[in-house]
């Protein structure tokens, strides 16, 4: 018969308890901070777009200057009366010219310059009603009635160099008295030329016409070194007499 176990054998006979059943490993949730201890990120700055395109030059537009000899101008240019860096002489001519669009019919048309001050300010005029401005300054060779001819139409003297300092500014019109309009003329233009020589040195022909009495060809402009520069104009409008050009004239300067 066997004795009775004792307490050391029932000690060593006890399995150890099993480990608990181990659950599927679950990933460890992320420490959200609250907002007050959230690094601060800066977003990158957008990229700055790319720079457009210079613009190209309007047509017509700029400065040109008489170094390669004669210049012809597009409407809106100006050309500076100098040539390798010294003014041209101080007297000029400017010529004005036009032909009938049709055969056998007659254009009068009256050539004018019209003197402004600094302010824009009217001075005087003369057209073949005044034949001389400015003590002699500026002398018109009086009123071509047809249009027909070679060569200039109407030429207006002007000596630069005489022009008093309160003039700061001249206009060259052509006007209709009689009521014609321009789509009734063919290849009017005006050109300066050196009084002395009769050389041309800038040219400007009207490309284009307009059912209008009157247009303004061109101007000078006297600047603060005392030089002047030329700049063909273009402009159309309704007038039939230089009177009816001074106000437009002014504020074309």
């Amino acid at each position: 018969r066997a004795s009775p176990p004792t307490s050391a054998s029932r000690w060593r006979n006890r399995r150890p308890p099993r480990p608990p059943p181990r659950t599927p490993g679950v990933p460890p949730q992320p420490v959200t901070l609250p907002p007050a201890m959230q690094p601060q990120v800066t977003p990158p700055a957008p990229a700055a777009p790319p720079a457009p395109p210079a613009a190209a030059p309007a047509p017509g537009t700029g400065k040109v200057n008489l170094d390669k000899g004669r210049v012809s101008l597009q409407k809106n240019q100006t050309v500076s009366l100098v040539k390798g860096g010294r003014p041209l002489l101080s007297q000029v001519k400017m010529g004005l010219g036009w032909e009938p669009a049709f055969r056998g019919a007659d254009i009068d048309l009256d050539a004018s310059v019209i003197a402004y001050g600094p302010q824009r300010n009217h001075v005087d005029s003369c057209y073949f009603g005044k034949l001389a401005i400015l003590n002699g300054a500026v002398k018109h060779s009086g009123d071509n009635l047809t249009g027909e001819g070679a060569g200039d139409d109407e030429v207006i003297v002007v000596d630069l160099g005489r022009i008093p300092q309160e003039v700061t500014g001249l206009v060259f019109t052509v006007n209709s008295f009689s009521g014609q309009k321009f789509t009734d003329v063919a290849k009017a233009y005006c050109r300066l030329l050196d009084a002395a020589t009769d050389e041309e040195l800038v040219r400007f022909d009207l490309t284009s016409a307009e059912p209008q009495t009157g247009v303004l060809m061109a101007k000078l402009i006297r600047q603060y070194s005392g030089e002047w520069e030329m700049t063909a104009m273009g402009d159309f409008l309704k007038a039939r007499t230089v009177r009816n050009m001074v106000k437009p004239a002014a504020q074309a300067l």
